[in-house]
């Protein structure tokens, strides 16, 4: 029974060459990276997608193989679309015996390493990019050395890679190399290919440091640090496709909600500006422009929380001064509310440099949400003995407590009232301060407070 059949399960359902080489083209590779792999239909995958991307970049491409025979890797290259024929008759392509180019006049490292050397320039003085090289390292079985000799010429290789013009491809078969060899592998690739996907090696050892360690990888579980590795990429992977899209819808709906409600609002006003309407219609048109402004608001904030609160950035704040800055802006906003304002103290603390607009947006959520008229609203900041307060209240029933409740917990949730985004504004604001935000309970009053810790004080 040949090597293919006996080993025809696969380290990923239905991975294709076409998968792999679209997660080259997306990453930039390293000059030294390992593939570990359990079917041969994985490591032929991955090494046409990993020949294909090469080639493509006018490298010269060098396949070393001792499990597999010359007739399987053309058929791999073939499935990627590469003319084989053509490109070995060209010698972009080369196909060799592992054995003859390692252990034909025995292993040594330095003199592969200088091998390696020179035919990679030697393919930059033929006009290529550089080399590129897929080898398959079951050669290592065929020597007399123990395998630390082979981790030591890839920990050497590691070193001078970076300097050369050569991106080598180490393939490691997890049914041939025991536990401990393939923990010691994974010391020297910064990283490598498991289950089909491209991965940072979390246990990656610098060739510096590597020169200097205990062999100690018998303690390992290696398929446990495989699987921990392709788990941290994927999550980190996952994370930055939800960032993207994320960042992408935002921009999207920001840019199409701004533009749209302007033209709304522009004809909302014309025909507010018709004499001849009915005190009914004027009412229904007047609040369509209310709502219609309310998006707009909801809008200018999004894109104020994207382009501001991405960072944490600390300043020294005067708070005295910053409160009345932010009641300064809401009487001019709002002319006929009633704002107090009561600073007992005014201490300097590194706070988050947008505090007076989280400090506007409380004014504002507290002139609207309010039936008196004209509104009422009340501003203090006072000094504690490790908290500086800042509250502002005003009449009416306190924010709902399941809105509170999905504050404190960061549940993504529709807030009542409107307040959503302006309260998690504030929210991200405080705790960017390392402070918090506080619901105190007052009878016929809606208080928020916004309190930062002394400690803080510059």
């Amino acid at each position: 029974m040949d090597l293919q059949s006996t080993r025809a399960r696969s380290d990923v359902d239905d991975l294709s060459p076409q998968d792999v080489f679209s997660e080259f083209l997306e990453r930039e590779l390293p000059r030294h990276l390992a593939l570990f792999y359990e079917s041969v239909d994985t490591q032929l995958a991955v090494c046409a997608a990993f020949a294909k991307r090469e080639l493509q970049r006018g490298r010269q491409f060098l396949y070393l193989y001792e499990d597999n025979d010359e007739a399987a890797i053309r058929a791999a290259l073939r499935s990627v679309d590469i003319d084989v024929a053509e490109r070995l008759a060209d010698r972009d392509v080369r196909i060799e015996d592992a054995g003859n180019v390692y252990l034909e006049e025995g292993f040594d490292p330095e003199q592969m390493i200088g091998e390696l050397e020179r035919a990679a320039r030697a393919a930059v003085d033929d006009g290529y990019e550089g080399l590129s090289v897929a080898g398959e390292n079951t050669w290592c079985f065929h020597t007399t050395y123990s395998f630390d000799r082979i981790v030591g010429f890839e920990s050497d290789f590691d070193a001078r890679a970076p300097d050369l013009p050569v991106t080598a491809l180490c393939q490691y078969d997890l049914d041939r190399f025991d536990p401990e060899s393939i923990s010691k592998a994974l010391w020297t690739h910064e990283q490598i290919i498991y289950r089909g996907q491209l991965c940072e090696n979390p246990f990656y050892i610098p060739p510096a440091e590597f020169q200097s360690i205990e062999s100690e990888a018998s303690q390992f579980d290696a398929r446990l640090m495989l699987e921990q590795t392709y788990s941290l990429s994927q999550a980190r992977r996952d994370l930055s496709n939800r960032e993207q899209r994320i960042d992408v819808l935002n921009r999207t709906l920001r840019h199409n909600i701004r533009n749209e409600i302007n033209v709304i609002l522009g004809y909302l006003r014309e025909i507010l500006s018709d004499g001849a309407l009915t005190p009914e219609d004027r009412e229904r048109v007047e609040i369509a422009r209310r709502y219609a402004e309310n998006i707009s608001r909801t809008s200018e904030k999004a894109r104020f929380v994207q382009q501001t609160l991405s960072k944490e950035e600390l300043q020294p704040t005067d708070l005295g001064p910053t409160v009345r800055e932010a009641v300064d802006v809401a009487r001019s906003r709002y002319p006929d509310a009633t704002i107090d304002v009561s600073v007992a103290d005014s201490p300097t603390l590194l706070a988050d440099r947008n505090l007076r607009r989280a400090v506007e947006e409380l004014l504002e959520n507290a002139i609207h949400h309010q039936n008196r008229t004209p509104a009422e609203v009340g501003v203090t900041v006072e000094s504690r003995s490790d908290t500086v307060v800042i509250d502002v209240s005003n009449p009416g029933p306190p924010i709902p407590e399941d809105d509170q409740r999905a504050l404190r917990e960061g549940r993504e949730t529709s807030l009542r009232h409107g307040r959503g985004l302006g309260l998690w504004m504030v929210k991200w604001v405080a705790e960017n301060s390392h402070g918090w935000v506080r619901f105190p309970q007052r009878e016929d009053e809606c208080r928020v407070r916004i309190e930062l810790p002394r400690t803080a004080a510059s």
